[in-house]
């Protein structure tokens, strides 16, 4: 009996289980590559993405009816639950009684509201008028990842500087799950004045009380159910249902028209003060290791190169103003509260790069029809050159600042 090599192999391609072993592996030697180089793992997945979907190599297919990508219902399943993981993640890092000062304040909102009218100016000049105020939550929310792992790197953690960057960046998430509610529910239906408060006031409440309703309550009930289940040789109870909350929370944030990872974020907020945010921390890490890879991945399946080069000025243009807006917005304020000229400086380029969550905002918008396939594109582009160059520029600006960079 004649084996069909090549129909064997077309039928392997197409089995959801390879396709789920491929991503996993190529993104986990895609990281180590990187790592080579001192470059984030997230962009070793977005990188890799791109080169196995439709623009190059076309292992993954082009994007299918009734989704984004050409994964299987499946895997696009388990790329949003890498999104909902990984903004529950960030949530819980952020510890709101240490990092909400004066100065953390003045410079997130100034990191917020400059590149959000900026980046919505730039795309309606741009001809982008329906998606401009979309296009401007993208330029919101920095990647405190990437900026935090310089810092660490090169011996400053600790110091004025990372307490101010990593402070501003942690508001700035937060105040950039609002600005995302806000342009989800004003993109497609114009600038009302009643709308636009109702979602303001939505939001800002959801945050809030989400918040304050877990940190008091919920939270008390996963401890009671954490002992409970140590007492029964059950020791991951509790991380259990602090999961179950934090999808729960992203149901009901999308209920209210807000969005599944604004919820996801609220849950991890709620919990950030709890004396179990270590065990949640390390369960969520082996999550992290196995569902955001292929979320990141998939962001770079949907980029079409095609569109990125014919939208190549835009992109060119959105950079920039993403770089100067962050600066300028982050630099000034931390100038007036009391920092020195290279110590602001390093604050606003500290503020620049945009990865994960403005890669996960533009997504969101392309899943939900909300932006077109160029625009998702540019922001992937505009995303991915702020996170390569900040790095070495903010070790430039911190050593003329007279600190000792550890390089």
């Amino acid at each position: 009996m004649a084996i069909d090599v090549a129909g064997f192999f077309d039928q392997l391609l197409g089995e959801v289980w390879f396709e789920l072993t491929f991503l996993l592996v190529v993104a986990l030697f895609a990281s180590f590559l990187f790592a080579r180089f001192g470059q984030p793992k997230v962009i070793a997945y977005i990188v890799i993405g791109v080169a196995i979907g439709p623009s190059l190599l076309n292992i993954i297919k082009a994007p299918t009816e009734g989704g984004v990508s050409g994964f299987p219902a499946s895997l696009e399943m388990l790329a949003q639950l890498g999104a909902i993981v990984l903004l529950f993640m960030i949530g819980l890092e952020c510890d709101l009684k240490e990092i909400y000062t004066k100065r953390s304040i003045a410079i997130a909102v100034g990191g917020v509201l400059l590149p959000w009218g900026a980046g919505y100016i730039t795309a309606d000049l741009f001809g982008y008028g329906a998606d401009a105020i979309f296009i401007g939550a993208t330029m919101v929310a920095t990647s405190v990842a990437v900026t935090a792992s310089v810092l660490n790197e090169i011996g400053l953690m600790g110091t004025d500087v990372t307490y101010a960057i990593v402070g501003a960046a942690v508001v700035d998430d937060i105040l950039g799950m609002v600005v995302l509610a806000i342009s989800k529910g004003t993109s497609t239906g114009g600038f009302e004045v009643a709308e636009i408060s109702y979602l303001i006031v939505v939001a800002a409440l959801f945050v809030v009380a989400g918040g304050w309703l877990g940190s008091h309550f919920l939270s008390k009930l996963v401890f009671n159910v954490q002992i409970s289940g140590y007492r029964r040789k059950m020791p991951m109870s509790g991380f259990v249902l602090a999961l179950a909350i934090a999808f729960l929370y992203a149901n009901v944030s999308e209920i209210l028209g807000l969005s599944a990872i604004v919820g996801a974020f609220v849950a991890g907020t709620a919990f950030s003060g709890s004396v179990l945010r270590d065990g949640f921390r390390k369960g969520t890490m082996y999550l992290e290791a196995l569902f955001v890879p292929i979320f990141f991945v998939s962001l770079g399946v949907v980029v079409d190169l095609g569109e990125m080069w014919a939208t190549i000025g835009f992109g060119i243009a959105l950079t920039i103003v993403a770089v100067a807006t962050k600066i300028v917005g982050c630099g000034i304020p931390a100038l007036l509260t009391g920092m020195s000229k290279m110590d602001s400086l390093a604050v606003g380029v500290g503020m620049v790069p945009r990865l994960e969550i403005a890669l996960v905002i533009a997504y969101y918008g392309l899943s939900n029809e909300i932006i077109g396939q160029d625009v998702y594109s540019v922001v992937v582009f505009m995303g991915l050159v702020t996170a390569v160059f900040t790095p070495s520029l903010l070790k430039s600006i911190l050593r003329k600042g007279g600190h000792n960079v550890d390089i």
